[in-house]
């Protein structure tokens, strides 16, 4: 177990410093003011776009260590306790690979609860924009941190729709992962002792894997992040209130209406807007965290043994 826990900490952090950048980007690139701010008026980038690449990292580098931990924990526990109560006598007609889905739906949904105030306070940081004559002061974390502060349950603004993409995202992934690692060690004629193909077969498959289940769950991206930055506007304008008035209550807009309003406003273009750099990331990301996790536990049970 606390050989596990290592190397989903190794391939979280590996990960997360890798594709931080990209989706600072394509956070920018979804925001509901990317023509207004992140270009300018004859349609060039602005450079701004590109500024402040680790903004919002903090939170998403603990959550995502945390949340690494906590799914493949609840998963290993929860496949577990399924095989326990089948070798029992119970659930005797389900399927293995039944066991297996459930286990992942229930490790996500915990590890998405983790994550989602984490990747709201990253996501706004990532499009704070200090006032101009403004000092040095606090980081862009920290100014959302202050920002939220009155409103905490705005941290998980846009987790209906971080669950809705996630769920069906996560088992696509891990199902073409395993079919494209096995076509590949056939292929290749790789026996289980040679481990350098292994992590071969297994870092090609996971980034193809991951860059093909992106592509079909940008436009719920899309709404998530337009969610999630609405929802720390709302706590900026909430916490300016005069003091002595009663604070209004955040005005809360539904994933179907933000999606209609992109629609009306952008197009179908608006809706998978950054989907490049998604899939770009989804590789990346993908390759480099099942690399990592597969090669740290080699290397730490080899140490172990030894």
């Amino acid at each position: 177990m606390q050989c596990r826990y290592h190397t989903t900490i190794i391939a979280a952090l590996t990960s997360e410093v890798a594709i931080h950048p990209m989706d600072m980007v394509i956070t920018r690139m979804q925001s509901a003011s990317y023509k207004s701010v992140y270009k300018h008026l004859n349609g060039t980038i602005n450079r701004t776009l590109l500024t402040g690449l680790y903004q919002g990292f903090g939170p998403t580098l603990i959550a995502g260590t945390i949340g690494s931990a906590a799914f493949f924990t609840t998963y290993e526990a929860s496949k577990d306790a399924f095989e326990q109560a089948q070798a029992a006598g119970y659930l005797l007609g389900v399927p293995r690979p039944v066991f297996h889905i459930a286990s992942s739906a229930a490790a996500e949904l915990l590890t998405c609860a983790i994550l989602n105030p984490a990747e709201v306070l990253k996501q706004n940081a990532q499009v704070f924009q200090k006032p101009q004559g403004a000092g040095s002061g606090s980081s862009p974390t920290m100014a959302m941190l202050m920002q939220f502060k009155k409103q905490p349950a705005g941290l998980w603004a846009g987790y209906t729709a971080l669950v809705t993409s996630q769920l069906p995202s996560v088992c696509l992934t891990f199902c073409l992962y395993e079919m494209f690692k096995e076509a590949l060690l056939e292929r290749w004629q790789t026996g289980k002792s040679d481990v350098k193909e292994q992590l071969k077969a297994t870092v090609l498959s996971a980034g193809v894997a991951a860059g093909f289940a992106a592509l079909p769950f940008v436009p719920i991206d899309v709404v998530k992040t337009r969610i999630r930055l609405a929802a720390g506007e709302q706590t900026s304008i909430t916490r300016g209130t005069v003091d002595g008035r009663k604070d209004k209550p955040p005005v809360r807009i539904g994933p179907f209406a933000v999606a209609r309003n992109i629609l009306i406003k952008e197009g179908m273009a608006g809706l998978f807007r950054g989907s490049a750099l998604t899939c770009v990331a989804g590789v990346v990301g993908g390759g480099l965290y099942m690399g990592f996790y597969e090669g740290s536990k080699l290397y730490l049970f080899h140490t172990q043994a030894s």
